[in-house]
């Protein structure tokens, strides 16, 4: 056990090992990565690839080199990749873009990452290219942002119990509430006539960006045959119909105002107007199958809130029953959105298992913030929701980056610097109640304005991302990672004490001294001893 390791010059060549091919050595490794590589020389013909690639096409790896795309895809989807091939050389960027890819009868999305190759002179020599699933995320953020239109579509629909003068505004109201933010085309309400010598339907009222065409859409409706016309079905059946191809039904005859309009599906739901009489009222999408076993669900729920509210209206006692029901019912669908902002927060942590955790223990130290600063609990609910996604920009950067138990590199420290404004990108189109997504970018910002993305200043600041900030620090310092014990709150502290005034709000400084100091805040400690 004594033995003494000799200096290199004195080892024998024959006990040197050999040393392997270090471009083999990364495709091997490249093979135990969860995504698909791929490298293309100038012409755009394949160099080399990881296994997972060749897999889709069913073939080893070794096979893979000296093909093109044109090879595995169509003529004109191979010229679209071939064309990005140049213009990335050309210019020198990255590229990165998601679609849609068909596999086995089921749909995923990919996440293209495209960069160009140098020599060791700087010169361009190929294209590498890194294909991501992102399907998860996709299906979490679609999730999403239908349980947030469902969430304020619902308020709409209370609002208008609430304030409407007449059943016939109501009704307005709620066609607009249908057809909020353009997702669907059109909205309309109508009355049915099933005992009269012939079926007949009259337009109540309609809302949406198609709602020139209600009028020869009602005329198409009245000469149909009776297996084509879902309004007539619903009316009949007093059930949900659902028409996901209504240009696609030859055995309905022309079907020139759906063309026209750009019409591509409809739910048709039983409603029962205030007189008593068969109403129907139908939700079109410009789009073909666009009302699945989810929609469906979501609609029902709207219609019966809608239903017992028409029928509420007539008593004071009912009434407040109806809307002590809409409160309920918007409570769920607040919760259901709470739990697909968590969904997306579990996925980010099973990427980064060194700091699972981190994002719920910050949400929980800034809502102890934001009550020591006295906000509202609508105020606190929303800052919580904003802290346990506020990381959610790290979901592109890679898990060896976020799990290195060591300093950063420059080149990687800027990679991570990126996260806030992927963050926000990934949320801003999702109308929350409360600014999320201002929140998750603006968590790393400073008040003397040295902090990133945006370099604001003071005020500019959302009070909720200047309590993040905070939040965030203490909990990191203080709390233990699988790569280092914890500082400790008395370092964690002493940190943001230096910060105050020049980078960190005083107020919210002082709050968490005053919580800390309390022993009201539990640092995340793993027990290193164990």
């Amino acid at each position: 056990m004594n033995q003494r390791i000799q200096p290199a010059d004195q080892v024998s060549e024959s006990a040197a090992p050999a040393i392997p091919d270090v471009f083999s050595l990364y495709l091997q490794a490249t093979d135990r990565l969860p995504h698909r590589l791929l490298l293309k020389d100038t012409h755009s013909v394949y160099i080399a690839c990881n296994q997972r690639y060749a897999d889709d096409f069913g073939l080893c790896k070794e096979q893979m080199a000296g093909r093109t795309d044109l090879d595995f895809f169509p003529a004109e989807l191979a010229a679209r990749y071939r064309a990005d091939d140049r213009l990335i050389m050309a210019s020198g960027r990255e590229h990165s873009y998601e679609e849609p890819y068909e596999k086995d009868g089921q749909t995923f999305w990919v996440e293209t990452i495209k960069f160009a190759l140098y020599d060791s002179g700087q010169k361009v020599i190929g294209i590498a290219a890194m294909f991501k699933d992102v399907t998860e995320r996709r299906q979490n953020l679609d999730a999403l942002q239908r349980q947030t239109w469902a969430l304020q579509a619902m308020s709409a629909c209370n609002q208008a119990l609430v304030k409407s003068a007449s059943n016939a505004h109501l009704l307005q109201q709620v066609c607009q509430a249908m057809v909020q933010r353009d997702r669907y085309s059109l909205a309309v309400i109508y009355r049915v006539d099933m005992h009269a010598t012939a079926p007949a339907i009259r337009l109540i009222t309609s809302a949406g960006i198609a709602r020139q065409c209600t009028a020869s859409l009602e005329k198409n409706w009245q000469s149909a045959l009776p297996d084509c016309n879902p309004i007539f079905s619903c009316a009949q059946t007093g059930s949900v119909i659902i028409d996901s191809h209504l240009q696609g039904a030859s055995n309905c005859g022309p079907v020139t105002t759906e063309s026209r309009c750009g019409l591509g599906s409809v739910i048709a739901l039983p409603l029962r107007l205030d007189d008593g009489a068969t109403g129907v009222i139908a939700v079109f999408a410009p789009v073909e199958d666009a009302f699945g076993p989810d929609e469906e669900h979501l609609f029902i729920e709207l219609i019966d809130n809608l239903q017992f509210g028409i029928e509420s209206r007539r008593t004071k006692e009912a009434y407040e029953a109806s809307l002590r029901q809409s409160a309920q019912q918007s409570r769920a669908m607040e919760k259901a959105m709470e739990d697909a902002l968590a969904a997306i927060a579990a996925v980010l942590e099973q990427r980064d298992p060194y700091t699972a955790g981190h994002q719920t223990h910050v949400a929980e130290l800034a809502v102890q913030i934001g009550k020591e600063l006295g906000l509202e609990e609508e105020r606190l609910h929303g800052l919580y929701l904003g802290a346990i996604v506020h990381d959610l920009g790290k979901i592109q950067i890679p898990a060896e980056i976020l799990t290195k138990p060591a300093r950063l590199n420059e080149a990687e420290f800027n990679l991570i610097k990126q996260h806030p404004e992927v963050g926000y990108r990934i949320l801003q189109h999702i109308q929350f109640p409360w600014p999320i997504a201002d929140m998750i970018r603006q968590h790393h910002e400073c008040l003397d304005g040295s902090g990133y993305p945006q370099g604001l200043q003071g005020d500019e600041i959302l009070l909720e991302a200047r309590i993040l900030s905070v939040a965030d620090i203490v909990e990191s310092m203080s709390s233990d990672r699988p790569y280092r014990p914890a500082l400790g709150t008395d370092i964690a502290l002493n940190q943001i004490r230096q910060m105050s005034g020049s980078k960190l709000d005083p107020r919210v400084v002082d709050a968490c001294i005053r919580i800390v100091e309390r022993g009201e805040f539990q640092p995340n400690l793993m027990s290193f001893a164990e």
